[in-house]
């Protein structure tokens, strides 16, 4: 709705009086606002709708679009209230805990060495027959290669004779 400059309320004749002396901070929307909430709510307290204030404020030059003002004016205007977020609060998975490996006698013998779990045994020596397959198609490919026929001779150049 469309209100002339000459038959707006006080409080938004102030509104767009003040935005307009900050016409440079338009281009930062949102501290543009927060600079004004005060006489946006004031504005908004007195009966006038939040397209109503967005509309005059985008005849003196406001850039932000009706969507990015509302989004903006909820924000200052009830900082109190968290934005919301849609996660889950999953319970964390059941893991059992490692029992403690018992403890050696005191009067035993230890070596620094640990035996290594079935499953890193298993990756290397995966890994081993991997390597000997690519060792083996390495030495196919080569076999397979074209023998060079031409071979240069050695560029032999004028002699300064």
């Amino acid at each position: 709705m469309y209100i002339a400059h000459d038959k707006r309320p006080l409080e938004l004749k102030t509104l767009t009086d003040l935005f307009s002396t900050r016409i440079g901070a338009s281009l930062l929307k949102s501290r543009a606002l927060k600079a004004l909430l005060p006489e946006l709510k004031d504005a908004h307290h007195i009966g006038l709708t939040w397209k109503e204030i967005w509309e005059a404020l985008k005849e003196c030059g406001y850039a932000g679009s009706y969507r990015q003002f509302a989004a903006m004016i909820r924000k200052l205007a009830s900082p109190d209230q968290k934005s919301r977020r849609f996660t889950k609060n999953l319970t964390p998975p059941f893991v059992e805990k490692e029992k403690p490996k018992p403890v050696a006698p005191i009067g035993a013998t230890t070596s620094g060495h640990k035996e290594k779990p079935e499953w890193q045994i298993q990756r290397e020596q995966e890994m081993a027959r991997l390597d000997r397959e690519a060792e083996l198609n390495r030495q196919r490919e080569a076999q397979l290669q074209p023998r060079k026929v031409f071979k240069p001779s050695v560029f032999v150049g004028r002699s300064e004779d």
